[in-house]
């Protein structure tokens, strides 16, 4: 049985500006375990995505895209898949407005176009351009995707248009090139229960750590919401404490604030 549960978000969380986990965190990490506290990578990325940081790391458990995605000790859990004849819609609404958008899933990743902001997209989070394959929706599962929105103030317009379009989607903001897409209702949260049903982690009290948008529902779910020193104001508001930047030994100090390492 553990006594706890922490779960990190990694962009402005866990990870530096180099998107790699410093060493104070990896510490960090080990000192969990060693206390019986299960450690969780809570995200908007995908498993493909982190699998080399989650072996390094020796973390076995994930909510990942979202929520739409949960793996604990080495078995998916939880794979909210969105329909296909909603993504027919999307894609057509999409094409008729000049947007790509990028299909995910556990394994890998395909866009329906390129342009600037796809670029300027994958080189903020230090990854290459996915192939292009408009139909790969078709083809197999997807738990979330990618909206490519031009930059302010057309944005705000264009999320509104299509969450007036697609109530069955929820949309969150958390680029300046994209929206992150799942099923209406999915989030961290709900991840995050799905995961709490495992029996040894029954007694658990959980800790979130974050940052952004999509990081608000984990919070208020929580025991005990940890907002970074560079939260956005909306994610603090929700926090029971604000720790310093994820630059700035916020993980750290978030943990030995409330004694978990």
């Amino acid at each position: 049985m553990y006594k706890a549960a922490t779960f990190f978000d990694l962009d402005g969380t866990l990870f530096d500006n180099d998107k790699q986990v410093p060493p104070e965190n990896r510490q960090a990490l080990a000192e969990l375990k060693a206390n019986n506290v299960l450690p969780v990578i809570a995200t908007g990325r995908n498993h493909w995505e982190i699998a080399p940081m989650l072996d390094a790391n020796h973390i076995d458990t994930l909510v990942g895209a979202n929520g739409a995605y949960v793996w604990y000790k080495g078995e998916a859990i939880v794979k909210n898949v969105i329909d296909t004849d909603v993504l027919n819609r999307v894609t057509q609404v999409a094409k008729e407005d000049g947007l790509p958008i990028a299909f995910y899933n556990e394994n890998t990743v395909a866009i329906t176009m390129k342009n600037q902001m796809t670029q300027n997209n994958y080189k903020l989070v230090h990854q290459d351009q996915p192939r292009e394959d408009p139909d790969f929706y078709q083809k197999g599962p997807v738990f979330m995707f990618l909206l490519f929105t031009p930059q302010k103030p057309i944005e705000a317009d264009m999320q509104a248009k299509y969450e007036k379009l697609f109530p069955e989607l929820t949309f969150y903001r958390n680029s300046p090139y994209a929206i992150d897409v799942v099923n209406h209702g999915v989030t961290k949260a709900t991840g995050i229960q799905a995961l709490l049903k495992q029996p040894e982690l029954a007694e658990a009290t959980t800790y979130a750590f974050g940052d952004g948008n999509n990081d608000i529902p984990m919070l208020e779910f929580a025991d005990y919401g940890v907002a970074m020193g560079n939260a956005l104001p909306q994610v603090a508001a929700v926090a029971q404490f604000q720790t310093t930047s994820n630059l700035d030994g916020g993980i750290v100090n978030g943990l030995k604030h409330y004694h978990l390492i």
